[in-house]
């Protein structure tokens, strides 16, 4: 017999905001500094991470002469650039999906952006009071694939993990949820096959998402 989940959880970037371009604007800044070209087969390494381990990430495959704090430093810098500059657009179905959620459920941001930034996107989006719990990977010990972000957003909202139902676009995104024991629906932005093989549902948008197929999520 389904049971509703007790609470939801929601990725940000490229799941509530079309973010995937200010990402790459901050990672060419960083590649560029290092004299290395963006392209799509390293980014695919580090999608869905935080700033700090994109930066880590990048320091590790390629190995650059600037040590990795630097690297990491740059790299937050030119998301926060820019994230400022925008604009921030919702992904197709994110605010009707979030507010209409928002009625039943209790709900939380638990993304790889810096808390700063999440929090200026939401208002921005006019979504803040729609959310319980905005919580920044950058505030725990290990970002996605590790579960850790999604297990501090429920217990901050008093869930338990088994009885939360996540929404994520990336494969690490949808690793971690998992790793947490956490139903999962994914819009992929990206490794779709892979994302299928794991994820609870997938979408093709968020307007796909009803309260019904919320409501049997756990079933």
């Amino acid at each position: 017999m389904a049971h509703p989940p007790a609470a939801l959880i929601f990725d940000m970037d490229d799941t509530l905001v079309a973010t995937s371009a200010l990402w790459r604007q901050a990672e060419s800044r960083l590649l560029e500094e290092i004299g290395h070209p963006w392209t799509p087969e390293l980014a695919i390494q580090f999608k869905g991470m935080n700033a700090l381990d994109v930066a880590a990430t990048i320091h590790r495959l390629l190995q650059p002469a600037l040590p990795v704090k630097s690297c990491q430093e740059l790299m937050r810098n030119a998301l926060f650039e820019a994230l400022e500059k925008g604009p921030i657009k919702p992904m197709p179905g994110a605010l009707e999906c979030v507010r209409l959620l928002a009625s039943s459920y209790p709900l939380a941001v638990a993304s790889g952006s810096p808390l700063p930034l999440i929090e200026m996107a939401m208002k921005q989006l006019e979504l803040v009071e729609c959310f319980a719990v905005l919580v920044s990977s950058e505030s725990v010990a290990r970002g996605k694939p590790f579960p850790d972000i999604f297990l501090a957003a429920a217990k901050t909202l008093g869930a338990d993990p088994a009885r939360c139902l996540v929404f994520e676009d990336s494969l690490i995104g949808t690793q971690a949820a998992r790793a947490a024991g956490m139903a999962c629906f994914t819009v992929p932005s990206s490794s779709p096959m892979e994302i299928a093989a794991i994820a609870t549902r997938t979408f093709t948008s968020l307007s796909e998402v009803t309260s019904e197929k919320v409501s049997s999520a756990l079933g």
